[in-house]
Protein backbone atom coordinates (compact mmCIF):
# COMPACT_ATOMS: atom_id res chain seq x y z
CA UNK A 1 0.00 0.00 0.00
CA UNK A 2 3.06 2.43 1.05
CA UNK A 3 4.46 1.45 -2.80
CA UNK A 4 1.27 2.32 -3.91
CA UNK A 5 0.77 5.97 -2.46
CA UNK A 6 4.29 6.17 -3.37
CA UNK A 7 4.25 5.82 -7.11
CA UNK A 8 0.97 8.08 -7.07
CA UNK A 9 2.76 10.52 -4.99
CA UNK A 10 5.54 10.26 -7.63
CA UNK A 11 3.49 10.23 -10.73
CA UNK A 12 1.61 13.56 -9.33
CA UNK A 13 4.92 15.61 -8.57
CA UNK A 14 6.17 14.39 -12.36
CA UNK A 15 2.50 15.76 -13.61
CA UNK A 16 2.98 18.73 -11.83
CA UNK A 17 6.72 19.56 -13.03
CA UNK A 18 5.72 18.58 -16.58
CA UNK A 19 3.08 21.03 -16.61
CA UNK A 20 4.54 23.68 -14.85
CA UNK A 21 7.52 22.94 -17.37
CA UNK A 22 5.35 23.30 -20.60
CA UNK A 23 3.58 26.32 -19.03
CA UNK A 24 6.80 28.01 -18.35
CA UNK A 25 8.50 27.26 -22.15
CA UNK A 26 4.91 28.66 -23.53
CA UNK A 27 5.27 31.79 -20.83
CA UNK A 28 9.43 32.43 -22.01
CA UNK A 29 7.81 31.76 -25.88
CA UNK A 30 5.40 34.19 -25.56
CA UNK A 31 7.54 37.00 -24.55
CA UNK A 32 10.37 35.82 -26.76
CA UNK A 33 7.79 36.21 -29.49
CA UNK A 34 6.58 39.96 -28.07
CA UNK A 35 10.13 41.15 -28.13
CA UNK A 36 10.74 40.46 -31.80
CA UNK A 37 7.62 41.68 -32.77
CA UNK A 38 8.82 44.95 -31.43
CA UNK A 39 11.91 44.81 -33.05
CA UNK A 40 10.10 44.14 -36.18
CA UNK A 41 7.97 46.95 -35.54
CA UNK A 42 10.87 49.30 -34.96
CA UNK A 43 12.57 47.93 -38.24
CA UNK A 44 9.39 48.53 -40.12
CA UNK A 45 9.34 52.24 -38.36
CA UNK A 46 12.91 53.02 -39.91
CA UNK A 47 12.21 51.40 -43.13
CA UNK A 48 9.05 53.74 -43.69
CA UNK A 49 11.28 56.45 -41.98
CA UNK A 50 13.51 55.99 -44.77
CA UNK A 51 11.10 55.01 -47.44
CA UNK A 52 9.45 58.97 -46.53
CA UNK A 53 12.80 60.57 -46.74
CA UNK A 54 13.46 59.53 -50.31
CA UNK A 55 9.62 60.41 -51.12
CA UNK A 56 10.25 64.06 -49.98
CA UNK A 57 13.66 64.08 -52.03
CA UNK A 58 11.59 62.96 -55.20
CA UNK A 59 8.96 65.78 -54.37
CA UNK A 60 11.91 68.31 -53.78
CA UNK A 61 13.25 67.07 -57.53
CA UNK A 62 10.31 66.64 -59.23
CA UNK A 63 9.12 70.47 -58.33
CA UNK A 64 13.01 71.64 -59.39
CA UNK A 65 12.30 69.65 -62.54
CA UNK A 66 9.37 71.91 -63.15
CA UNK A 67 10.37 75.08 -62.09
CA UNK A 68 13.97 74.74 -63.84
CA UNK A 69 13.73 72.35 -66.62
CA UNK A 70 10.33 71.99 -67.89
CA UNK A 71 9.16 75.65 -67.44
CA UNK A 72 12.46 76.42 -69.58
CA UNK A 73 11.57 73.94 -72.47
CA UNK A 74 12.04 76.29 -75.41
CA UNK A 75 13.26 75.29 -78.91
CA UNK A 76 15.64 77.95 -79.68
CA UNK A 77 17.82 76.19 -76.82
CA UNK A 78 16.51 72.42 -76.20
CA UNK A 79 19.68 71.05 -78.50
CA UNK A 80 21.69 72.80 -76.83
CA UNK A 81 20.45 71.88 -73.52
CA UNK A 82 19.75 68.33 -73.83
CA UNK A 83 22.54 66.73 -72.37
CA UNK A 84 22.23 68.62 -69.12
CA UNK A 85 17.94 68.08 -69.02
CA UNK A 86 19.08 64.27 -69.87
CA UNK A 87 21.60 64.43 -66.65
CA UNK A 88 18.85 65.76 -64.68
CA UNK A 89 16.59 62.88 -65.67
CA UNK A 90 19.08 60.53 -64.97
CA UNK A 91 19.05 61.44 -61.37
CA UNK A 92 15.51 61.60 -61.11
CA UNK A 93 15.08 58.23 -62.06
CA UNK A 94 17.91 57.22 -59.91
CA UNK A 95 16.19 58.30 -56.93
CA UNK A 96 13.29 56.14 -58.14
CA UNK A 97 15.13 53.06 -58.14
CA UNK A 98 16.08 53.85 -54.85
CA UNK A 99 12.42 54.25 -53.80
CA UNK A 100 11.96 51.14 -55.25
CA UNK A 101 14.90 49.39 -53.35
CA UNK A 102 12.76 50.96 -50.27
CA UNK A 103 9.93 49.67 -50.95
CA UNK A 104 11.05 45.82 -51.36
CA UNK A 105 12.41 45.87 -47.71
CA UNK A 106 8.91 47.00 -46.69
CA UNK A 107 7.50 44.12 -48.93
CA UNK A 108 9.75 41.96 -46.96
CA UNK A 109 8.96 43.26 -43.36
CA UNK A 110 5.16 44.12 -44.44
CA UNK A 111 3.89 41.15 -46.38
CA UNK A 112 1.16 39.26 -44.48
CA UNK A 113 1.96 40.37 -41.06
CA UNK A 114 -0.18 42.16 -38.98
CA UNK A 115 1.41 43.88 -36.26
CA UNK A 116 -0.20 44.85 -32.73
CA UNK A 117 0.71 48.63 -33.71
CA UNK A 118 -1.50 50.57 -35.71
CA UNK A 119 1.21 53.18 -36.68
CA UNK A 120 3.04 49.76 -38.19
CA UNK A 121 0.04 48.15 -39.63
CA UNK A 122 -0.78 51.82 -41.45
CA UNK A 123 2.82 52.38 -42.87
CA UNK A 124 2.46 48.79 -44.04
CA UNK A 125 -0.77 49.58 -45.86
CA UNK A 126 0.20 53.40 -46.70
CA UNK A 127 3.84 52.81 -48.72
CA UNK A 128 2.09 50.93 -51.38
CA UNK A 129 -0.10 54.14 -52.35
CA UNK A 130 3.01 56.79 -52.08
CA UNK A 131 5.06 54.31 -54.00
CA UNK A 132 2.57 53.65 -56.66
CA UNK A 133 2.39 57.78 -57.04
CA UNK A 134 6.09 57.92 -57.44
CA UNK A 135 6.07 55.58 -60.05
CA UNK A 136 3.41 57.40 -62.23
CA UNK A 137 4.32 60.47 -61.35
CA UNK A 138 7.61 59.44 -63.11
CA UNK A 139 5.81 57.97 -66.02
CA UNK A 140 3.63 60.93 -66.63
CA UNK A 141 6.65 63.40 -66.54
CA UNK A 142 9.37 61.31 -68.87
CA UNK A 143 6.10 61.64 -71.11
CA UNK A 144 5.37 65.07 -70.84
CA UNK A 145 9.12 65.60 -71.38
CA UNK A 146 9.22 63.19 -74.84
CA UNK A 147 5.58 64.71 -76.01
CA UNK A 148 8.10 68.49 -75.86
CA UNK A 149 10.76 66.24 -78.05
CA UNK A 150 8.32 64.93 -80.43
CA UNK A 151 6.83 68.73 -80.86
CA UNK A 152 10.30 70.01 -81.06
CA UNK A 153 11.06 67.16 -83.96
CA UNK A 154 7.93 67.82 -85.54
CA UNK A 155 9.11 71.74 -85.59
CA UNK A 156 12.41 71.21 -86.95
CA UNK A 157 11.12 68.70 -89.53
CA UNK A 158 8.63 71.45 -91.08
CA UNK A 159 11.56 73.77 -90.88
CA UNK A 160 13.69 71.17 -93.12
CA UNK A 161 16.14 71.08 -90.55
CA UNK A 162 18.11 68.13 -89.82
CA UNK A 163 18.20 69.09 -86.00
CA UNK A 164 16.57 66.61 -83.56
CA UNK A 165 16.57 64.55 -80.02
CA UNK A 166 16.20 61.45 -79.19
CA UNK A 167 13.78 60.86 -76.68
CA UNK A 168 14.41 59.89 -73.05
CA UNK A 169 14.26 56.20 -72.46
CA UNK A 170 13.21 54.03 -69.46
CA UNK A 171 11.46 51.05 -69.08
CA UNK A 172 9.03 52.12 -66.39
CA UNK A 173 4.99 52.34 -66.95
CA UNK A 174 2.14 52.94 -65.18
CA UNK A 175 1.19 50.66 -62.32
CA UNK A 176 -1.76 49.72 -59.62
CA UNK A 177 0.72 48.55 -57.13
CA UNK A 178 -2.37 48.33 -54.19
CA UNK A 179 -4.48 47.11 -56.77
CA UNK A 180 -7.73 48.95 -55.95
CA UNK A 181 -8.28 49.33 -59.54
CA UNK A 182 -7.49 53.05 -60.35
CA UNK A 183 -3.79 54.27 -61.03
CA UNK A 184 -2.39 57.43 -58.15
CA UNK A 185 -0.36 59.19 -60.03
CA UNK A 186 -1.89 58.83 -64.04
CA UNK A 187 -3.87 62.06 -64.67
CA UNK A 188 -6.33 60.84 -66.75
Amino acid sequence: MKRRKFAYFLMTISFILIISGGVASFVLGLKSDKRATYKRVQVVNDEFEIFSTNTSLFEDYRDELYNVVFNELFYDTMLEQDSDVKLKLDGYEKLVNQITDNKDKLVALCDNIYFPSSDANSKCTNYKSIYEQVINYFVADIEYYNKVIDEYNEYQKNMNSDKSINKYSTNKKYIDYNKDGKMDGKEE
